[in-house]
């Protein structure tokens, strides 16, 4: 199976009693196009254009559901331009957890987090739009890559993200979990999509007929994105993926286990050259045996956190690990070094980086689905305009 990197281990750290008790190229491979009623906003470039790596036209709205089962599943969508003057979400992460641990908490180590996005915008009328899912990793959220998600939406895709209670913090180290039937993450992320079908029914949902259901893809981060890899090939829906820092592993036992089927759809596999979680070598690996065509990004001195937004979180008062340490939670050191890497003095920035995974994300995605007419942005040759960071692209179109 696709790797969960360190979920075991960390799992079982975090359910020891000691935790519990201080925390209580031009492609030939047909892409599908003519998206129906959709008026998109198309960059006349070529393949070395770093046209997406600036936010798109859009505002962002957001928007929150629910499963059947209760698990939160929340949307980003592009907006109307008058969402611009709207409030922004702001993110508590301390609110995913117990309230017991919520208590031990003082208001002035509880950072508040602004995210780019505008709770309940009034949706754009140049839709419908391409449909993203994203599966967020362990010990993550379904905000957790704010930066990206709110990204893709400035360009005309509707992001649906939830809670994988079964590894999320929420489900960890909250109390999202009671209650809720474990799911597969591909079940969780099909039922997410089922649920916002039947969200955007509603005429009062900001997703009331928003989505184009005709062009789905599904995105991940680590744990999530081997969710995002067998998400491909389980839901026949899916005509694309994404895996941020992905890897083959053992099963929980340290036996190999049977592999996924590879997605018979185009897909794209980034990672850091620096991740000390899921090493670059193993994302090298499941870039080697996709089909194509297919995309790998290599981004030079970056760790495994580069791909969401969790090195920004609290850093004006030193960071996550800084404020569990200044609160006196004594957490294992397994889940810290999961809480910080790619955050420390000596890795490049995360923010160095996200013109570039943004660029990228939303080139393949656009290029996939026939968005363009032909690829901006997927040549090798791009990588020259990313001055914050060093990127290497590999293409193959087939």
């Amino acid at each position: 199976m696709l790797r969960r990197r360190a979920l075991a281990p960390v799992l079982a750290l975090l359910l020891l009693g000691s935790l519990a008790a201080c925390s209580s190229s031009d492609s030939d491979s047909s892409p599908t196009t003519g998206r129906k009623g959709a008026t998109t906003t198309t960059v006349a470039g070529k393949g070395a254009d770093d046209a997406y790596a600036k936010e798109g036209p859009h505002p962002v709205g957001t928007t929150s559901f629910a499963l059947a089962d209760g698990r939160r599943v929340v949307a980003w969508y592009p907006a109307a331009a008058s969402a611009k003057d709207a409030p922004k979400e702001s993110f508590d992460i301390a609110g995913l957890l117990s309230p017991a641990l919520q208590s031990q908490i003082p208001a002035d180590k509880r950072p508040q987090y602004e995210i780019d996005a505008h709770p309940g915008a009034e949706q754009a009328t140049d839709g419908p739009f391409p449909v993203v899912l994203f599966s967020h990793g362990f010990a993550g959220f379904p905000e957790q890559s704010a930066d990206l998600v709110t990204h893709l939406a400035s360009w005309g895709f509707v992001v649906v993200a939830p809670d994988h209670v079964e590894r999320s913090l929420s489900g960890l180290l909250g109390v999202a979990s009671k209650g809720v039937p474990k799911l597969s993450d591909t079940a969780v992320l099909s039922q997410s999509l089922d649920a916002a079908i039947a969200d955007g029914k509603r005429d009062a949902s900001p997703l009331h007929g928003l989505l184009d259901l005709d062009h789905v893809a599904v995105t991940g981060h680590s744990a999530g994105a081997g969710a995002a890899y067998e998400e491909a090939t389980a839901d026949k829906r899916i005509k694309a993926f994404i895996s941020y820092s992905v890897g083959l592993g053992s099963g929980e036992d340290g036996k190999k286990e049977p592999l996924p089927p590879v997605p018979d759809v185009p897909g794209m596999v980034m990672a850091g050259t620096d991740d000390g979680i899921i090493p670059i070598a193993e994302s090298e690996k499941v870039y080697a045996g996709m089909h194509a065509p297919k995309y790998f990004v290599k981004i030079k001195g970056a760790g495994h956190l580069v791909f969401s937004d969790i090195c920004l979180v609290g850093r004006d008062q030193g960071g996550l690990v800084a404020l569990i340490k200044q609160v006196g939670l004594d957490l294992p050191a397994n889940f810290l070094r999961l809480a910080s890497d790619g955050c420390e003095k000596g890795d490049l920035d995360p923010t160095d980086a996200f013109p570039a995974i943004d660029h990228l994300s939303v080139a393949f995605l656009r290029s996939t689905f026939g968005i363009d007419k032909e690829p901006v942005g997927l040549d090798p040759a791009v990588t020259k305009d990313f001055t914050t960071a060093t990127v290497t692209l590999t293409a193959d179109p087939g």
